[in-house]
């Protein structure tokens, strides 16, 4: 008898890139939580009682820490469709890069996949709390989440 278990492990990168000239300012890595609503919506793909997935990528400046219980960010600024790719190793990606106009200056600190392109009764996957990225019209922001199935 076989005592497996399916695992969702999450890891983000976070990176600042000077829109002049390319070059990226700052990078950090880490892993993130999968919050409960999303291992439900998993699960609830996985028997086919739901079948809308994750392709949003959404950013704020909330710093609390990400908790198993949240269900959206706690100050977001903006989402944006990812681009979605299958990696080797049961790995799945979403990417985005962030673009900023005049008036926009933040301090990103958090970030999730979500399934929608509104707040309003979305989903999130997962969660996580990053030291603040500050972006603006000259600097842009990509984010990389990588989920593995183990």
């Amino acid at each position: 008898m076989s005592n497996s278990k399916l695992v969702l492990r999450g890891q983000y990168e976070v990176a600042t890139i000077d829109n002049a000239t390319g070059e990226i300012i700052d990078r950090e890595k880490g892993h993130n939580l999968i919050v409960a609503v999303g291992k439900e919506r998993v699960a609830k793909l996985l028997c086919k009682v739901e079948t809308e997935g994750f392709d949003y990528i959404a950013i704020g400046t909330g710093t609390t820490a990400a908790a198993v219980g949240d269900t959206g960010l706690e100050t977001e600024v903006d989402r944006e469709a990812a681009t979605l790719a299958y990696e080797a190793d049961y790995k799945a990606t979403f990417e985005k890069t962030f673009t900023f106009g005049t008036a926009d200056t933040y301090a990103i600190t958090e970030a999730a996949v979500s399934d929608s392109d509104t707040e309003t009764g979305e989903c999130l996957l997962n969660r996580f709390v990053f030291t603040a990225k500050n972006v603006d019209i000259d600097v842009s922001l990509y984010i990389k989440v990588t989920i593995t199935v183990s």
